[in-house]
């Protein structure tokens, strides 16, 4: 009972805490408002708002799993360590998996899968991840989030099939911090309120980044 009491505040904590206060008083300021804030800054809202995400989805997901399982129903594990993973394929393994696997089996095998060749196959990807990036929202950058998903995946089927094997550690290492980074640059594009501000928020990452005021935000 008690270890089960522990881990409910843990997921309230992760829900209610984590995500909503890195929100209020850090992400929704810089996302709102990007040329207000150096490169580094908006680079830390980046990193946050893929925490908030996270926490978020995946705090609910787990509240509603237990609170299932104190109902008499067994529902599946819906977030399972995504930033860990060494590639995008893998991290759409794990990430909101009820969503990738609805993507999968009522868009991308509907399509016609890979039973059509290698070329009708990466379009097929590529279509699943478009329309899954519309399904989000009628906007050009949910379209766009979508087709970069699409894109890193075609390029990950294709780079498999001219490398087979098992990679060395340090293609897998590069592969993390790859795949961590590429989710997090096509967060921007999920979060802003418009490709103007992920404009501006490129912008000033890259002209404007001003690595002297970490010791002031970290005190901040």
């Amino acid at each position: 009972w008690l270890v089960g009491e522990v881990k409910w505040y843990v997921l309230l904590f992760k829900k209610a805490v984590i995500s909503d206060y890195i929100s209020l008083n850090f992400v929704d300021r810089v996302f709102e408002s990007p040329a207000q804030y150096t490169g580094l800054e908006n680079l830390f809202g980046i990193y946050g708002y893929a925490l908030q995400i996270y926490c978020d989805f995946s705090g609910y997901s787990d509240m509603a799993i237990g609170i299932g399982l104190l109902l008499g129903f067994t529902f599946p594990i819906n977030f399972n360590s995504p930033y860990q993973s060494l590639s995008i394929t893998e991290f759409w393994r794990r990430w909101h998996i009820s969503l990738s696997t609805w993507l999968r089996d009522y868009l991308y095998i509907s399509l016609g899968g890979n039973r059509y060749g290698r070329a009708r196959t990466y379009l097929n990807l590529l279509l699943t991840m478009l329309l899954g990036g519309m399904w989000h929202g009628a906007a050009t950058r949910f379209i766009v989030w979508g087709g970069l998903h699409g894109v890193a995946l075609t390029i990950e089927r294709a780079w498999k099939e001219i490398f087979p094997g098992r990679p060395g550690w340090w293609r897998r290492f590069l592969g993390g911090l790859w795949t961590f980074h590429f989710v997090c640059f096509c967060w921007i594009f999920f979060r802003a309120p418009d490709l103007a501000a992920v404009q501006a928020m490129l912008g000033q990452i890259a002209y404007a980044f001003n690595p002297q005021v970490l010791p002031a935000f970290l005190q901040g």
